[in-house]
């Protein structure tokens, strides 16, 4: 009975519970232009400024906007930290939003006791940014 025990605790240990959810539909045309909505309430200092060179490394020009634009592309965001050991980015949300309305989102969480969840929040984001952006990690 102990042996179970202690192998059901092992694997709560080294499990991994990333998850990365896509919503929407490929931007077709593609993003050549893209409005970033700054969001105050994301208190991690630079996060926002790596986003945007991530998006630019895309090769999507990228500028930061106080509101929504009425005529252009434009993306929201949020982002959320909590503690275990040390900070990490539990959950990260993403929309895309063409004129017409939202288009595609992208929701990232990591929970659990693995701790390949600590490290830089933009290696974090890179991958669900290029599959809500360019349709492919």
């Amino acid at each position: 009975m102990n042996s179970y025990l202690l192998l059901g605790l092992s694997c709560l240990f080294l499990c991994q519970c990333k998850t990365v959810k896509i919503s929407g539909t490929v931007p077709n045309p593609p993003i050549k232009h893209l409005a970033v909505v700054n969001n105050e309430d994301v208190h991690m200092d630079d996060f926002q400024s790596q986003m945007v060179e991530q998006i630019r490394a895309m090769g999507i020009q990228t500028t930061v906007v106080p509101a929504p634009p009425g005529n252009a592309d434009y993306l929201t965001y949020t982002a959320n930290w909590r503690w275990d050991i040390g900070m990490y980015l539990w959950r990260f949300t993403a929309t895309l939003h063409r004129p017409q309305g939202a288009l595609r989102s992208v929701m990232y969480g990591n929970t659990g006791l693995d701790l390949r969840k600590f490290g830089e929040a933009q290696d974090k984001i890179r991958e669900p940014m290029r599959e809500l952006l360019l349709g492919r990690p």
